[in-house]
């Protein structure tokens, strides 16, 4: 088992480069609440541009929309045919309410040993890291590069579906963001298995629809409810045939491996992957380990979350409206093929069933398609060897997750994208799950020294130099 030493933590890039720079991006408090002019990223983007100045390093800001910038580190290799590699984050954060959290969500105190701070699991701990161990990568080589061109990308918006930061660049700038390889965020964390130590490497994405859908109903007094047409009705309706809805199982490589990671024992493997025991299994891993129940159930079913419920003007009128919001993350079907929106409209409308369904209008309000990366090749081979240095008794497991990130959009155009960091032991699947836009988000001391080596390290490995 790998050990953070107190020298570790002492040396002079971990305390006066990553600990000042991770604790300025969390008091930066980017907070994107999904309206147009919030985030305001270019706080971040010019602590990073100062700290990027400092190694002599170029940056450009790109910006979707004022005040919304998107930073680019690029140093181009020295072999025109070797692969590209990118660091991805985002420095946008999620609200945080101070009266819930026992600090200042961001303050990025420090005390007992961690770093408490909105942002500091999702996922300002990856672009502190990735930004000291890219320039301390560099400045160990000679010739200040590798082979192939090293990229850096600390982007806005990607808590509101990266308008103005992913999805802008993807469009507009794609010559100078495309990669043949990337690491972002969603994956390191541990579970503890009856086969010893695992952490997750993030190969892919479920899709996502969010879906509108609308009842009409008839006003009237409501004093006199009995055979009223009452929309709100429609929607509460709706609301619970999906929320108990079970769609098919999928067992697909990625849930496989997380399944033999999760069950303990023969009877326990044998019930989740013949799929006859799912549920009796799926009670048994909830008890012992919430987040871990979570990650495995999203990424073995297409999923309806109705969130959001409107209707009705005014207390003794019976409601003739009513609007549903529920949030799919669909995985490909049983045959392979991914679901259009078309498609999506279909298993909305197969929950509910055909009585229900014919009460709704559909309307799709955000669309992505699942993306999967190869489970293979130079990234994949550099990623174990750094994390068997660090974690030589621990195995590393595939897992799809029912989240979106950034990466998704350079999926979609033939990166290969994992999502990856080194943690601590303590970072385990259930303590990312609860501290991911959770109250009282903290990290380890530790948990950052092995990022700032994981991210130094990798470059090397990568390349093979």
């Amino acid at each position: 088992m790998s050990v953070v030493t107190p020298e570790e933590l002492e040396r002079p890039v971990f305390r006066y480069r990553l600990l000042p720079l991770f604790r300025d991006l969390i008091r930066c408090g980017c907070v994107n609440t999904g309206e147009p002019d919030s985030g305001q990223e270019d706080r971040a983007v010019a602590v990073l541009r100062e700290f990027f100045a400092s190694y002599g390093l170029e940056t450009r800001i790109l910006h979707g929309r004022p005040g919304r910038g998107n930073l680019l580190v690029k140093v181009p290799g020295s072999d025109a045919t070797a692969p590209s590699l990118t660091y991805m984050n985002h420095v946008d954060v999620v609200p945080a309410n101070a009266a819930d959290w026992s600090c200042d969500p961001f303050a990025a105190d420090l005390k007992d040993g961690q770093v408490w701070g909105r942002g500091a699991v999702d996922m300002l701990c990856w672009t502190a890291c990735q930004a000291v161990g890219l320039a301390e990568a560099l400045k160990a080589r000679p010739q200040r590069n590798f082979p192939g061109n090293l990229s850096f990308l600390a982007l806005a918006d990607e808590e509101a579906a990266g308008r103005w930061g992913a999805r802008f660049l993807v469009e507009q700038f794609w010559e100078d963001v495309k990669c043949d390889a990337m690491v972002t965020e969603l994956g390191g964390f541990f579970a503890d298995t009856d086969r010893g130590p695992a952490a997750f490497i993030n190969r892919g994405e479920k899709g996502v629809a969010w879906v509108k859908l609308t009842a009409r109903g008839r006003a009237g007094h409501g004093s006199m409810p009995y055979g009223a047409d009452n929309a709100l009705l429609k929607a509460a309706e709706a609301a619970l045939r999906l929320g108990t809805y079970r769609a098919p199982l999928l067992r697909h490589p990625s849930w496989r491996s997380m399944a033999k990671t999760a069950a303990r024992g023969f009877g326990e493997r044998v019930a989740l992957l013949s799929g006859w025991g799912e549920g009796w299994v799926m009670k048994r891993i909830f008890r012992r380990d919430p987040g871990m129940a979570k990650f495995l159930d999203t990424a073995g079913h297409t999923t309806f979350s109705p969130n959001v419920v409107a209707g009705g003007d005014k207390i003794n009128v019976i409601c003739d409206r009513s609007e549903l919001l529920v949030d799919v993350r669909f995985l490909p079907g049983q045959d392979g093929n991914i679901p259009d929106e078309a498609g999506v409209e279909a298993l909305v409308r197969q929950a509910l069933g055909p009585q229900l369904s014919s009460q709704f209008h559909f309307e799709l309000l955000d669309f992505h398609q699942p993306t999967l990366s190869s489970l293979e090749g130079p990234l994949d081979e550099a990623i174990r060897g750094v994390f068997s240095e660090s974690h030589p008794d621990a195995s590393l497991v595939d897992l799809m997750i029912g989240g979106v990130t950034d990466g998704r959009y350079w999926r979609d155009r033939g990166t290969t994208v994992y999502g990856f960091t080194l943690f601590d032991r303590e970072m385990t699947m259930g303590e990312f799950t609860s501290r991911m836009h959770g109250v009282d988000e903290r990290i380890s001391l530790n948990s950052l020294a092995l990022g700032l080596r994981f991210f130094t390290q990798l470059p090397g490995k990568f390349w093979k130099v």
